[in-house]
């Protein structure tokens, strides 16, 4: 699959490029630019995509991903470890919409890809009965700290626009093994249908956390960091 890369310009941040750029991500679901300068305003930009939303860990809207001991110990992203495909805050009842990273320090060893897949195209591949199955049942989630949430995989009722919720470690299916299989066939169709995201300098990638699937790659290099905010719809 292409990835849309754009050359930085002087009219990047203007209304008919944004439009433009909101037209890729609405086609695919993800937009990805690189060559962008030194002096460019990632944030400034994120924000034409959609309100920012202050993170939880320090209240401000950007957050480096960088290696993080004590964070690392609940979320992976902050290791140097595989992170399996999911979708950010599956346990909310109203998941944060768009997702952006930004590239700060790339790895020098070759690692740390960024990974994205269609949940819209694999609910699209399920039979009727499948898709039925995940969109009216509830199922168990595991939260981060523990405790234990109730949604379906396709949620068609808390928005306008579906939302596909995954995690295929918190996702409780021992005593189910119809959504275990279903789970099973995501993870291979992630693997299958991968977008690999290898980063350079500078690069920034926004994507719909309500359709994309997004995991990463093993790296060894603890000097790479990207930053990250969180939006949801203006």
């Amino acid at each position: 699959m292409v990835i849309n890369s754009f050359s930085a310009t002087d009219n990047i941040m203007s209304d008919v490029a944004i439009g433009n750029f909101q037209r890729v991500i609405q086609e695919q679901g993800y937009l990805y630019l690189e060559e962008l300068p030194d002096n460019f305003d990632h944030l400034a930009f994120a924000e034409k995509f959609g309100s920012l939303i202050p993170h939880k860990y320090n209240n401000e809207y950007i957050f480096s991903i960088k290696v993080e001991p004590k964070l690392g110990e609940r979320y992976p992203a902050f290791t140097t470890n595989e992170v399996e495909p999911h979708t950010e805050s599956y346990e909310y009842d109203h998941p944060l919409h768009y997702q952006s990273l930004w590239c700060v320090t790339p790895a020098k060893c070759g690692g740390g890809h960024t990974l994205l897949a269609d949940g819209y195209a694999f609910v699209n591949s399920l039979s009727d009965e499948e898709r039925e199955y995940i969109t009216k049942n509830k199922f168990d989630f595991i939260t981060p700290w523990g405790s234990i949430v109730k949604h379906p995989l396709y949620d068609v009722e808390s928005y306008s626009q579906p939302i596909v919720r995954f995690n295929f470690s918190n996702l409780k299916r021992e005593d189910d093994a119809y959504l275990d299989d279903i789970a099973k066939r995501f993870l291979r169709f992630f693997d299958d249908e991968k977008i690999s995201i290898k980063w350079s300098k500078n690069a920034f990638l926004i994507w719909d956390n309500f359709r994309m699937l997004h995991s990463r790659t093993q790296y060894q290099d603890r000097d790479r960091e990207l930053k990250r905010v969180y939006m949801n719809d203006k």
